[in-house]
C-alpha cells in the first residue's frame, strides 16, 4: 500500500463518522427537543416513565371522591399547601430538577405531619410514616402513588439528564393532589390532634 492508497483509506473511514457529527451538529435543536420529549427513563436497571402519573392522578381524585367539607383549619392548610406547591409549580419550567426535589419535600413533611396526628409518638422516616398512615382510610390508594413520587424523585436526583419542564410541572401536581388528598383523608375520618381521641 502506497502512501496515496493509505490516506485515502483514513479519509474514507473517517467519512461516516464526520458526516454523522456534522449532521448532528446542525440538527442539535432538533435532537434535543426529542430528548426532551422522551418520557421513560432508564437507569442501572431500573425504568421509569413520567407517563404514569396520570393512572396515579386517577387513583387520587377516587381518594378524595367521598370526603366530607372540610373544617376552617383544614380548608386553611389546603389553601397553604396550594400556596407552597405553586411556588414550586412556578419552578419547573426553568428548574425542572428542582422543582421535583422541592415538591417531594413538601410532600413528605405534609406525610410527616398526617403520621404525627395519626400516631403522635412515633418516629419519623419513611418506612414508619408509611405504616402509621396504614390506618387511613384511603391510603391504600394513595400509597402506590406515594411509592411512584419517591421513585421518580430518586431518579431525578440521580440522573445526569434532567426531565422535561412539562414532566416536572406535572410530578408537582400529582404530590399537591397527593397532600391534599392525605389532609382531606385526615378530615373525613374525624382524626384527632395528638394526644386527642380519634
Amino acid at each position: 500500500m502506497d502512501d496515496q492508497q493509505f490516506v485515502a483509506a483514513i479519509v474514507n473511514s473517517l467519512a461516516w463518522p464526520a458526516a454523522v457529527i456534522v449532521v448532528a451538529g446542525l440538527l442539535r435543536q432538533e435532537l434535543l427537543g426529542v430528548f426532551r420529549r422522551l418520557q421513560t427513563f432508564e437507569f442501572r436497571g431500573a425504568r421509569l416513565t413520567f407517563t404514569a402519573l396520570p393512572h396515579y392522578e386517577k387513583m387520587i381524585a377516587a381518594a378524595t371522591k367521598d370526603a366530607g367539607a372540610p373544617t376552617a383549619e383544614d380548608a386553611a392548610v389546603v389553601r397553604r399547601e396550594a400556596t407552597e406547591f405553586s411556588a414550586v409549580g412556578a419552578l419547573a419550567p426553568e428548574a425542572p430538577r428542582q422543582a421535583i426535589i422541592d415538591a417531594w419535600g413538601l410532600l413528605e413533611y405534609q406525610l410527616n405531619l398526617a403520621s404525627d396526628r395519626l400516631a403522635p409518638d412515633q418516629p419519623h422516616g419513611w418506612p414508619q410514616v408509611a405504616r402509621n398512615l396504614e390506618r387511613l382510610d384511603k391510603w391504600p390508594l394513595l400509597y402506590p402513588a406515594v411509592q411512584e413520587l419517591r421513585r421518580l424523585r430518586d431518579y431525578t436526583v440521580q440522573a445526569s439528564r434532567p426531565p422535561s419542564g412539562a414532566d416536572a410541572a406535572r410530578y408537582v401536581s400529582v404530590a399537591q393532589d397527593v397532600a391534599t388528598a392525605v389532609q382531606t383523608s385526615l378530615t373525613s375520618q374525624s382524626i384527632g390532634t395528638p394526644g386527642g381521641t380519634q
